[in-house]
């Protein structure tokens, strides 16, 4: 993927997310009223726009749409039954970062923070095994492996058991960068419960062996009463998480579908 592919696929990105919807929406509403203030349309669109907002903006909507992305891998792995299917490598999957004069753990996204501590918890009770930490940075700085690798390192991992790729911008990168190390080898999977279909769908469309190892989880207890009902910037931010992680799989089974199986998972 070229830098500009990645851009512009980021940019569209952003317009499909619930922001982008309503903006959308509430932009072609305004320039229809503009051009025909005598008709109904254009009012009609800025009041779907802000319709759309408040349903996007309750913390039902959003719990509701990730529940139905992380029941499909709901239960944490077992070290013990990752060893019996001879893993060796815990492959963690970077999930944002920032930059600037932080500590280690403040650098890493909650996201990432979470994932690596579920990789980190996992290869503690696998002795011998690699903590596999992926994930590159399209600026040229501090990678997100490096941010996760400069923590593990703090928590006690050795540096001879962390293995580095830092050259990947997406999940698909991530498949197809670490398909060499990992070819024909089980291993364990870490990522947050929301993004596992999709991470597990590009691994193995490479024909990886991936085993689920979720964390992360964001309604492993949903408690409902009236405040999910009441719009809210956490519930809006959860409905993007979501929405995001359905357009991915939207767009990876597009992408297979019109290309067939990577060059890579046929080799």
């Amino acid at each position: 993927m070229t830098f500009f592919s990645f851009l512009v696929k980021k940019f569209i990105g952003r317009l499909v997310l619930p922001l982008g919807q309503v903006l959308v929406l509430w932009l072609a509403g305004a320039l229809v009223w503009w051009r025909r203030p005598a008709r109904r349309t254009g009012p009609l669109l800025m009041i779907m726009a802000g319709l759309w907002l408040l349903v996007l903006s309750m913390p039902i909507t959003g719990l509701g749409l990730m529940h139905g992305l992380e029941a499909q891998n709901w239960s944490y792995a077992s070290p013990d039954a990752l060893r019996d299917q001879g893993v060796r490598d815990i492959v963690v999957l970077a999930g944002g970062y920032g930059q600037g004069d932080t500590t280690a753990a403040d650098c890493l996204a909650p996201a990432s923070l979470k994932r690596l501590l579920e990789g980190v918890r996992l290869w503690r009770q696998m002795p011998g095994a690699k903590l596999v930490l992926s994930g590159g940075d399209f600026y040229g700085e501090l990678s997100e492996g490096q941010a996760m690798a400069a923590l593990a390192l703090e928590l006690g991992v050795p540096r001879e058991a962390i293995i580095l790729e830092d050259a990947s911008w997406d999940t698909e990168d991530q498949a197809r960068l670490l398909k060499k190390r990992l070819d024909h080898k089980p291993f364990a999977l870490v990522t947050s419960a929301l993004h596992m279909p999709r991470s597990l769908a590009w691994f193995r469309s490479y024909g990886l062996n991936s085993i689920p190892a979720p964390g992360d989880f964001r309604t492993k207890d949903i408690r409902l009463d009236l405040f999910s009902l009441l719009p809210s910037a956490s519930g809006l931010k959860n409905c993007e998480d979501a929405i995001h992680e359905y357009l991915g799989l939207a767009w990876q089974w597009l992408k297979l579908a019109l290309g067939g199986a990577p060059k890579e998972a046929t080799s």
